[in-house]
């Protein structure tokens, strides 16, 4: 969906064939700009494909260019002319506090939780996980989740179509926190290193870079003030683990 919380049309965006990305689920589209990818404009300023292999012109060694080979398309404004080197372009729009895809997954992963089975329903919940998942995917053009996955397996699906349906939507941070998985999934990053050859083709790296996790970071640290404030008054308070 748009900037605007309109849904687009898939034929706005123009991909390079040469990155070879053909069966990826058709969010990613949506939700990212890669290299050779042309910036959907109604207004058709931007005909030049972006450049995010090292040394082109929207990446590496640049200062503020990206490190991963990719930039954010979803809730951009589509219609910033990127050529412009003097206009400061913006547009305003309502922030999205809650939308349906996110309630769907919602009452997926409590329905889950509490009834213990991906296909179960109760008088209460009488949409199983499953059904309201594969509403999100149907939504979005792709297959339902298969009906013979163990939870591990569809809990681990689950995890995955979170992150995919809600990219950079300020989710992720608690998401990873409330299941206390950080160490699976905070640990490392990838990136693509991007190069281009003489004969004007790419070679795709990926690389693993290495990020900071403790387990002490699930929570906050309590403020020195607060505890002292309430030391004061003879409330003892024990600082969270690890602070």
């Amino acid at each position: 969906m748009s900037y605007k919380g309109e849904k687009y049309d898939s034929g706005l965006f123009q991909v390079d064939s040469v990155y070879k990305l053909r069966h990826c689920d058709p969010r990613f589209e949506l939700t990212i700009a890669k290299n050779s990818d042309v910036w959907p404009t109604a207004a058709n300023y931007n005909k030049a494909k972006l450049q995010t292999y090292y040394g082109g012109v929207n990446a590496e060694p640049l200062v503020g260019a990206t490190p991963t080979g990719y930039y954010l398309k979803k809730l951009l404004h589509g219609d910033i002319d990127l050529t412009s080197k003097t206009k400061k372009q913006g547009d305003y729009h309502t922030w999205v506090t809650y939308r349906l895809g996110e309630f769907y997954l919602n009452y997926a992963e409590a329905a889950f939780k509490y009834l213990g089975s991906a296909t179960a329903t109760s008088a209460d919940l009488p949409m199983s996980a499953d059904e309201a998942v594969d509403k999100i995917r149907q939504r979005a053009g792709m297959p339902d989740f298969p009906t013979s996955l163990s939870n591990e397996e569809w809990w681990s699906k689950y995890q995955n179509e979170r992150m995919v349906e809600l990219a950079f939507e300020g989710h992720r941070f608690w998401d990873v926190r409330r299941w206390k998985e950080a160490d699976k999934f905070f640990k490392n990053i990838q990136e693509m290193k991007i190069t281009r050859n003489d004969d004007g083709s790419f070679t795709y790296t990926r690389e693993t870079v290495q990020r900071q996790w403790d387990d002490k970071m699930y929570l906050f640290p309590i403020p020195n003030d607060v505890m002292l404030k309430h030391e004061k008054y003879g409330q003892k308070w024990e600082q969270n683990s690890g602070w």
